[in-house]
């Protein structure tokens, strides 16, 4: 049997009632659509502000985070025909801090490693390689040595801005008693270093809170030679770092032992 034909009145009122449907169905997908893009939206905006803030502390706001690092080569001599003795070590002093930190004067301790008193020195000159010339040759006529001068600066506190550092080498002198000498012959020397520093305080309570001690730095170095004229006379002796010169002995063995294989 032949089914009756739908008029288009029919047709038209189905086509209307399937679009109502379908945007009755489309409309909670929309809103949660909706929804989930101003959740990320908002996540995305939390992230950049913990990353704008986090950018912030560590390129404006961080304290002054002050380094020491010493040369693994110091220099022993003395001054004044003998009587001061002096040690003239390079170092770098880097700030890892976003504000500026002042060193106002550095204190070395030398121990002589198989025992015997500490001796305690103080920052008192900065210099350059000019220090370090020859002492000057013997005259026979005049019954001395040439004079030579090692022209020297006094030291002055050292400002280190943020992200900075600052390279340049130091000379420490005895405090106290010139007597009796620390270095008087070959050994070992245990080297401490510490830091008399003033950092920015100008969050108050809050730098207070958050500033961090300053550890001195430790180097044991070796003095293979010793000569009592030579340092009377302004001549220097070099004293190596005890760990590094094992371990350039040691990869040095160990680039032999590879060629002779």
């Amino acid at each position: 049997m032949a089914l009756p034909k739908r008029t288009t009145n029919v047709v038209t009122e189905e086509t209307a009632e399937i679009a109502q449907n379908a945007a009755a169905a489309a409309a909670p997908l929309q809103t949660r659509g909706s929804s989930f893009g101003s959740v990320m939206t908002g996540l995305a905006s939390s992230v950049a502000l913990v990353f704008s803030a986090i950018s912030l502390y560590h390129s404006v706001l961080k304290q002054p985070e002050l380094q020491a690092h010493m040369s693994q080569v110091v220099h022993y001599t003395r001054d004044s025909g003998g009587a001061n003795e002096v040690f003239a070590i390079p170092l770098t002093i880097a700030n890892h801090g976003a504000r500026d930190g002042t060193v106002l004067d550095l204190e070395l301790k030398v121990t002589a490693a198989e025992g015997g008193e500490s001796k305690v020195f103080y920052s008192a000159y900065m210099v350059d390689g000019e220090y370090f010339v020859p002492p000057g040759r013997f005259d026979p006529q005049a019954r001395r040595f040439e004079r030579v001068d090692r022209p020297k600066q006094p030291f002055a506190p050292v400002a280190v801005p943020g992200r900075d550092s600052y390279s340049g080498t130091l000379l420490f002198y005895r405090k106290g008693e010139a007597f009796p000498k620390v270095v008087s012959g070959k050994g070992d020397y245990r080297l401490e270093l510490k830091l008399n520093t003033r950092l920015d305080q100008s969050l108050g309570a809050i730098d207070t809170l958050l500033a961090k001690q300053l550890e001195p730095i430790e180097l044991v170095v070796r003095l293979p030679y010793f000569s009592e004229s030579r340092v009377r006379q302004g001549g220097t002796h070099s004293l190596k770092s005890v760990a590094w010169s094992a371990e350039a002995a040691q990869k040095a063995e160990s680039a032999t032992d590879d060629k002779g294989e």
